[in-house]
């Protein structure tokens, strides 16, 4: 089978929703209120936000409705018509709608996404931004320079670092799964720690081998560290993307997740990440990129 019964069921379940026709979905596009959705984590409710604002560059009516939940809980909410659209990762949706999909390249990955999307879902540009699984090392590391992350992973005498929430140990171990250049992960020594500098004091001091990070979603510690090259695409491309209903946004709508995607980039939402979480609305923060960006 192509997919599981869960992605398959979800896939049916959406298809079926925006396949009907509400009364928003009838009425000519861009003439609709459009309503963007995010998640519960810092990643989702900024992206909301940034591309809320590019959205309100059209001269759009737009709103942003947070916390909805995981990722099934988001979808669902698409699936209602809820919300228009939500800015997701290519990697995370393609395994959404074919739990069997291989692609691990991020042309790769957008083109098999675009093929799996149920029939009323679009998905536009992806930005070079992106939150892919990555495994770093400290600063002034030399024992493991020049190591892949195909070698790292066949080493059984390290210990890596997650930080809580963020990777699950199991994801080190089984996210290349689908890749075919993968070849099995033989560490099995974790540390998981409450946050990031935590994580990174510890690296600097010996205790891991490597941390295995999310790019962006590690915030700004992400930019000293040295990740490891990934030659092998071990692990898939996590590109920021906008998932939409067709038919809902007009030409205008569409070409703003264009003109984000050319300048949202992986160190921007790091940084963005880390003024959120030192206090700041994703809203306010959002609004500076936008403006530095001219969006």
């Amino acid at each position: 089978m192509r997919s599981s019964i869960l992605a398959a069921a979800l896939a049916v379940t959406i298809a079926g929703s925006v396949g009907g026709c509400s009364a928003a979905d009838r009425a000519e596009p861009g003439h609709v209120p459009v309503v963007v959705g995010a998640g519960n984590s810092d990643l989702s409710r900024l992206l909301a936000q940034i591309y809320a604002g590019g959205l309100r560059s059209t001269g759009a009516e737009v709103s942003v409705t947070e916390n909805l939940g995981d990722r099934t809980a988001y979808l669902a909410a698409l699936d209602r018509g809820e919300v228009s659209m939500i800015p997701d990762l290519t990697g995370d949706l393609l395994r959404t709608f074919d739990t069997l999909a291989g692609a691990t390249e991020a042309e790769d990955v957008f083109t098999e996404l675009n093929r799996s999307l149920p029939a009323g879902l679009s998905v536009g540009d992806y930005a070079t931004a992106e939150d892919r699984l990555a495994l770093a090392l400290a600063p002034d590391a030399t024992s493991d320079e020049g190591t892949t992350v195909t070698e790292f992973l066949r080493r059984d005498d390290v210990t890596v670092g997650t930080v809580e929430g963020e990777v699950d140990p199991m994801d080190v171990r089984m996210e290349g799964v689908g890749s075919p250049s993968f070849t099995g992960a033989s560490v099995t020594d974790f540390m998981v720690y409450p946050d990031a500098q935590f994580a990174v004091d510890d690296l600097n001091s010996g205790a891991v081998d490597a941390l295995a990070i999310r790019t962006a979603s590690f915030g700004p510690l992400a930019k000293d560290l040295t990740t490891l090259p990934d030659d092998d695409h071990v692990y898939p491309a996590q590109n920021v993307v906008p998932l939409y209903r067709t038919g809902v946004l007009d030409e205008s709508a569409v070409k703003s997740f264009s003109v984000v995607a050319g300048e949202l980039t992986t160190a921007d939402v790091a940084d963005m990440i880390g003024e959120v979480r030192g206090g700041a609305a994703s809203g306010d923060v959002a609004g500076r990129w936008l403006g530095e960006h001219s969006l």
